[in-house]
């Protein structure tokens, strides 16, 4: 039998090996990275905020309607080229969205699937009006766990973009 130091000293080393493992396996990315959009592998830049649980995008002019019994909603969506792309998306839920200002905010979320560094995965992304900021996607925590590592001196480090 081991004694209980020898038992916390081994169980010390897996959890570090298994970390070390983890960590490099992950891809570092700037604080600002180009992220590709739905299946239309369209563009835009966005700001990798570990800061938000979760990522947002701007919708400043947005069509509701329903489909299929659920409520949907449509807009489009500027890069930084001037090229513009339509989203036609089931809306998920109503999020409430705690402000910086103290206060909350109800904002509709989709599911869209974005890719960063070759990385396709599906997001749960709220909608707002992010016209007065300079990037129009924030890319929060729920996405870049457990795949990417954040440089926050570094901007534009990933050239892989999605196949």
């Amino acid at each position: 039998m081991l004694h209980i130091k020898q038992q916390i000293g081994l169980i010390t080393l897996l959890v570090f090996s298994v970390a070390t493992e983890l960590m490099a396996k992950q891809v570092t990315v700037g604080w600002i990275e180009t992220v590709t959009l739905g299946q239309q592998e369209f563009s835009i830049r966005a700001k990798i905020d570990t800061g938000a649980d979760n990522s947002s995008m701007n919708a400043e002019k947005f069509l509701l309607y329903s489909k299929e019994g659920r409520q949907w909603v449509k807009f489009s969506i500027e890069n930084k080229d001037g090229h513009r792309s339509m989203i036609d998306k089931p809306i998920v839920k109503m999020a409430k969205i705690k402000k910086k200002d103290g206060g909350s905010q109800k904002r509709m979320v989709i599911e869209l699937d974005i890719c960063l560094s070759g990385i396709k995965k599906k997001a749960k992304v709220n909608l707002v009006n992010r016209s007065h900021f300079k990037y129009q996607m924030l890319i929060g925590r729920s996405f870049l766990n457990p795949e990417f590592l954040v440089d926050s001196s570094k901007t534009y480090m990933i050239r892989q973009q999605c196949q």
